[in-house]
């Protein structure tokens, strides 16, 4: 059974040394062009939250330079290496994404890459309702969820560090979710992309505006 992302947070403490050198090898990696496209819609020293930000490369790296920013993830050995690409005065949390708190209206955007599909399907609207609650009128959510239906995947070693889950729903699911959690879908694009070890994978990424 599918349990929340800071279950598997050992499987990411133990890959946390050779995280980046295998996520780079991602082809295409289109993490830094889609975490660029807050730059749209916040105003430098706004608030950008990064769910599941792992060791802050690319996104922590890329955006706390001109705003306030703050990573979130369950994995200490992630969140560690974190601080070492972060601007310095970047906050960092050792949180789960479904228990962690801001203020409603505070954010001017949220970026979550990779992450929310760690998590049950079934906790998926609740959170977009969540991040929604969490960004200021016209803030934006960016990040990218299944393009298919996948209710359970399991790998028992995953990459030679531990256990792994995803789940996920199909796209026109994944729209009609933002949708309801007071989303205008500005962009969406399934993109397959190849892991090193050949692995093929197609997330649905996607900008949506938070409705003024």
């Amino acid at each position: 059974m599918l349990v929340a992302a800071s279950e598997f947070s050992t499987t990411y403490d133990a890959l946390a040394s050779r995280f980046d050198e295998w996520s780079a090898q991602v082809e295409p990696d289109v993490r830094a062009v889609w975490g660029s496209k807050v730059d749209g819609y916040v105003q430098a020293g706004e608030r950008v939250v990064e769910l599941g930000c792992g060791t802050g490369v690319p996104v922590g790296r890329l955006v706390s330079g001109r705003y306030t920013y703050t990573g979130v993830d369950a994995s200490p050995g992630m969140l560690a290496k974190a601080r070492k690409a972060v601007a310095g005065d970047a906050t960092l949390l050792h949180d789960d994404m479904h228990s962690v708190l801001f203020a409603p209206d505070s954010l001017g955007a949220v970026v979550a890459f990779y992450s929310i599909s760690h998590t049950p399907r079934d906790q998926h609207a609740s959170l977009l309702q969540r991040i929604a609650a969490w960004l200021r009128p016209g803030g934006v959510f960016v990040g990218n969820l299944h393009s298919r239906d996948d209710p359970d995947d399991f790998d028992a070693n995953w990459l030679g560090a531990g256990p792994m889950r995803w789940s996920g729903f199909d796209g026109a699911t994944n729209r009609r979710l933002l949708i309801e959690a007071g989303f205008v879908v500005i962009e969406c694009e399934p993109i397959t992309q190849i892991e090193p070890e050949g692995t093929k994978i197609c997330p649905m990424w996607f900008l949506a505006q938070l409705q003024p």
